[in-house]
């Protein structure tokens, strides 16, 4: 829905602008033009009100690419096609209700200081996405055990090739549903996913966690159960992380 209002947004200040320059100039600029300029504003507008950097590709092309779709002969097959490559790469969306958010590199630091404090810790993201950030702290500590869970097909097998290729013998990956895992083992239960399912996810995390152990939400709080403590990350996107110890 961002996604959509900014792109919105940028469509009204774009073509605004334009037909208030074309009246006074008497020049019109090509509408192909308009376009990208309207993905770029969107892009930005996406940046400031809190979407991924990699929303930014997509909300530039989204414009032109729009066009192109009505001009060009595109096969039938060409948006089926199109529709199952997002479905793989956006499978929790629709039932989980969990976009695909990626956890930036200022917040892997500032998770990884986190685990600072719990010694050779034993951590698990739920919905590891393409397992940035368990290929950060797997490399940084050594000793540790880290586990991520992952329903997208896309991004598991980007993730799964990630962790194949870096060689790393401290970190492991599984497909399948986070409600499945069992967190009684894990130190650090980490998650990035949306409001939807927290409330829930953490009465699982209530029942099942050892005493001592902590529950981390990226951005998104549990309704009535304030966090032990919020950590403030020095991101573009003012990243919280809310924590629970058990």
């Amino acid at each position: 829905m961002v996604a959509l209002a900014c792109q919105l947004a940028a469509g009204i200040l774009v073509f605004g602008a334009a037909l208030a320059i074309d009246r006074g100039s008497g020049a019109i600029a090509p509408l192909a033009v308009k376009l990208f300029v309207q993905g770029g504003v969107a892009a930005l507008l996406g940046l400031r009100f809190g979407l991924a950097r990699w929303w930014v590709p997509i909300q530039i092309l989204l414009p032109p690419a729009a066009l192109a779709g009505m001009w060009l002969a595109v096969p039938p097959w060409a948006y089926l096609a199109a529709f199952l490559g997002l479905l793989l790469v956006y499978w929790n969306s629709a039932g989980e209700r969990v976009p695909l958010y990626l956890t930036n590199p200022a917040t892997w630091v500032a998770i990884e200081d986190l685990l600072a404090d719990q010694g050779d810790a034993s951590f698990i993201d739920l919905g590891s996405g393409l397992g940035g950030v368990l290929l950060h702290l797997a490399r940084r500590w050594p000793r540790g055990r880290f586990a991520g869970v992952e329903s997208a097909p896309v991004p598991f097998a980007v993730s799964w090739l990630r962790f194949r290729l870096a060689g790393l013998d401290n970190v492991r990956l599984a497909y399948g549903d986070l409600w499945k895992i069992d967190l009684a083992s894990y130190d650090v239960v980490y998650c990035f996913l949306s409001p939807a399912p927290m409330a829930e996810l953490y009465a699982k995390a209530r029942a099942e966690m050892r005493p001592g152990a902590l529950f981390v939400s990226n951005s998104f709080a549990v309704p009535g159960a304030p966090a032990g403590r919020v950590l403030e990350v020095d991101d573009r996107r003012r990243t919280r992380l809310h924590v629970w110890a058990m």
